[in-house]
């Protein structure tokens, strides 16, 4: 009899873990990055008695989530894949907005209509109107390659806003890794189950991919470790690794910016590790901001210099548009120390650096727009060379080498963002379908059914139920037993 009564102890106490464990599940159907759970349940070991084996009855070894770790790495994996190129598509498309010809006046549409203002000076070199509209045409294209330049910085300074966040959610993520770290490591310990905590960790792994390429395994020690790749461990066991962003000199930063924002450990601040990452959202940041946004800089101040120089080194050779005294050998006078010729149109620059954002005009011309050049020679009020051979500078080779034009050379920068920005997109739009494919996996695998647990319930319940009768019989034979007893 008493064998008879552990029996159904045992399997009520089974179907009551199995009823908790599914109510669990159902409680957490909605819940992110939960796993489900199923008992493990086993025969107790038998026993001999009178050369006849018995059963003992049944007990509940653990409770194991269901949970597939190869599928774990590669939703990882994934995830930084995607947020690598989302982040990027969203990168280059700001790019593209920057330079986008379509929507209003661009560069190239501001380059045309300078070319096509000195045409009409030079069928009207005397017309004060026409160079009015030459200088405040030329004022729009300066404008414009300054509007460029300081968006172009904006962007990297806001690009060192959105790293200094990264960094301090990834190091909140590692500090809890650690923490959850510890608190399994205790509860397993104890015999007690972890697999809510172990979701959570995943959870927090997932959160952590999305800044870069992470992988994890346990190690020689048993310790969980969070590595990232190219960089190193960040979280071993319940010890995280701090990283800190510091701000360097123009000299020292890697995009020629002064105040550039780097990477480093806590404690080896002369150790910059920005370069070292690899996938995510801080890649996907330092390669936009170190290699686009840095070449486009550099690509619009070398058209900016190359522009002023070429217009410059035309319109010196010309004269004012004024009476000009001339000495006994026909070289003109100069009064008042103003120059009659040799006047640059634009402010001469010394170097290509930051070219984009010094264009102006030169002091001459700003003052005076007579001082704009359209004669070869001096008091021939007919004379359009000048104004002409600038006009012809649309259709010169003049960059590269001798291989471009201006406005090929622009039109190139523009050809080539556009077909970054669509290829960014192309990859982020892939990626999204790989982690949908992957994730959808994972659900399947790990996710609750609602339809599911509810039958295990109804299982649970009818093995509850039949334990309970099984007591209740014993219990009745037990009367019997004793009722025997009494009447004898």
């Amino acid at each position: 009899m008493p064998d008879v009564l552990n029996i159904g102890l045992s399997g009520l106490s089974a179907a009551k873990k199995g009823i908790e464990t599914t109510s669990h599940n159902l409680a957490n159907a909605n819940t992110e990055g939960y796993s489900r759970q199923r008992i493990n349940q086993t025969t107790n070991t038998p026993v001999t008695q009178s050369g006849l084996i018995h059963g003992t009855g049944v007990r509940v070894v653990d409770v194991n989530r269901i949970h597939d770790p190869f599928l774990e790495k590669k939703l990882t994996s994934t995830i930084s894949a995607h947020e690598y190129f989302k982040e990027r598509n969203v990168q280059m498309e700001q790019l593209e907005n920057i330079f986008n010809e379509v929507n209003g006046e661009g560069m190239n549409q501001l380059l045309n209509k300078f070319y096509n203002s000195f045409r009409d000076l030079a069928n009207q070199p005397e017309n004060e109107t026409v160079r009015s509209v030459v200088r405040d045409g030329t004022r729009l294209i300066i404008q414009d390659f300054h509007r460029m330049r300081e968006t172009l910085n904006a962007m990297a300074t806001g690009i060192d806003g959105k790293v200094t966040n990264e960094i301090t959610s990834i190091n909140q993520i590692s500090s809890h890794l650690a923490a959850l770290n510890k608190k399994i490591a205790e509860l397993e310990a104890n015999g007690q189950e972890t697999g809510d905590l172990r979701d959570q960790r995943d959870l927090g792994v997932r959160e952590l991919a999305k800044s870069f390429n992470i992988s994890t395994y346990a190690d020689e020690k048993n310790k969980f470790v969070v590595f990232a790749k190219g960089v190193g461990p960040l979280v071993i066991g319940g010890i995280s690794q701090e990283l800190k962003v510091g701000k360097l000199a123009k000299a020292d930063s890697a995009n020629n910016m002064d105040g550039s924002v780097e990477i480093f450990v806590e404690g080896r601040p002369n150790f910059p590790i920005s370069g070292k990452f690899s996938g995510g959202i801080v890649s996907s940041l330092l390669i936009a901001r170190n290699e686009d946004i840095f070449k486009l800089q550099n690509k619009i101040d070398s058209i900016a210099y190359d522009f002023i120089n070429t217009v410059n080194a035309i319109h010196r050779r010309g004269f004012i548009n004024r009476p000009i005294e001339m000495d006994a050998e026909g070289n003109p006078i100069e009064r008042n120390g103003s120059p009659v010729t040799g006047i640059n149109f634009f402010k001469h620059l010394d170097s290509r650096e930051n070219a984009s954002a010094l264009i102006d005009f030169s002091e001459a011309v700003k003052d005076d727009i007579n001082n704009i050049a359209t004669a070869l020679e001096p008091n021939s009020p007919g004379d359009n060379r000048i104004a002409l051979a600038i006009s012809k500078l649309q259709h010169e080779k003049i960059l590269n080498d001798g291989n471009s034009t201006l406005e090929e050379e622009y039109l190139s920068v523009i050809g080539n963002i556009g077909l970054e920005t669509g290829k960014a997109k192309i990859d982020s739009e892939h990626t999204e379908g790989l982690l949908a494919q992957t994730q959808a996996i994972k659900d399947r695998l790990s996710g609750v059914s609602i339809d599911e647990e509810t039958a295990n319930l109804i299982r649970y319940q009818h093995s509850f139920e039949a334990s309970a009768k099984v007591l209740n019989t014993v219990d009745k034979m037990f009367e019997t037993v004793l009722g025997l007893g009494g009447r004898g």
